[in-house]
């Protein structure tokens, strides 16, 4: 061969070898195990904290990578309100589990599931629960809102509800002096202070970065009155029976997605840009919390 037709060769070379490093990194989860049709179908139930359609568009995604990395389809299913969700929970329906912080305690002791990982939102992988009021609704601090329209998430809102709930009777608002009402799920909530449905709302650090709310809300007329100290993100829990060979392998998938485009991609559809390690000893410490708030089934 001579010089022109070797350097032509090598240069074609080269870029095949940069093609294929490229798909390596860019779709890292694409062929990692072979689909085996005799193994059953994984469920992956997460709960209604946006409405049903939202819940399963979001969460597909993630739900596909799992299944091209584990060689079994996983299925994303959720439930029309939390407490239709949380019956299926505690009947030990799915084998995995995103839930909010009061819901993955209960599903611990009625069911066994176990915290793995949680889905970070924020650089200290942790939420509080804010109470946000309208700027032209004459509410200036917290004995402004006796006796006035509160909005919560279901009574079953970890952030929404019990934390929110509890930094009002901390700053000396107990619950006999005000009105409470319930929405769907936690951004109706907001949702219900913005239409001014409702004087104040109790909703999650988070909200005002999910992209429906940036759609739907002007954030300029908003502003929030009181936060609560922080605590753990949401958690992402499998069976207590689950094989532990599986478990780990779910978990790599999970902690390596921000590392890859890919990944980044679907964390984004998430309004989070990684998942952390979990376990049940921090969402335990919250037990007292719960134990206190009436948080209702």
């Amino acid at each position: 061969m001579d010089e022109s037709k070797f350097y032509h060769a090598f240069k074609w070379w080269k870029l095949a070898i940069f093609v294929v490093f490229f798909i390596a990194i860019a779709f890292p989860f694409q062929v990692l195990a072979v689909s085996d049709p005799n193994k059953p179908p994984l469920t992956f139930g997460v709960f209604p904290r946006w409405n049903a359609q939202i819940m399963v568009r979001n969460f597909s995604p993630l739900a596909h990578v799992l299944s091209q990395s584990l060689g079994r389809e996983v299925r994303v299913e959720t439930d029309k309100d939390f407490n239709s969700f949380m019956a299926r929970v505690r009947a030990g329906e799915f084998d995995i589990v995103y839930l909010n912080q009061l819901q993955y305690v209960q599903a611990h002791q009625a069911a066994g599931y176990i915290a793995i990982a949680k889905l970070c939102e924020s650089p200290e992988c942790t939420i509080s629960a804010a109470i946000v009021v309208r700027n032209d609704g004459g509410i200036k601090n917290i004995a402004d809102l006796r006796g006035k329209t509160i909005a919560f998430g279901d009574r079953n809102a970890m952030v929404s509800y019990v934390l929110a709930k509890s930094v009002l009777q901390a700053a000396g608002l107990p619950q006999d002096q005000y009105r409470m009402i319930f929405t769907k799920n936690p951004p109706n909530a907001l949702f219900a202070v913005y239409n001014s449905e409702a004087q104040a709302a109790g909703v999650g650090s988070s909200v005002f970065s999910h992209p429906e709310i940036v759609q739907r809300v002007d954030k300029t007329q908003l502003r929030v009155l009181i936060e609560s100290k922080p605590i753990p993100q949401l958690p992402l829990a499998v069976r207590r029976d689950m094989d532990p060979q599986l478990v780990n392998n779910i978990m790599k998938v999970l902690l390596q997605l921000h590392r890859h485009m890919e990944g980044v991609s679907i964390l984004k559809k998430l309004n989070a840009d990684r998942f952390e390690v979990a376990n049940d000893a921090e969402y335990a410490m919250l037990k007292s919390l719960l134990e206190t708030a009436d948080a209702g089934n």
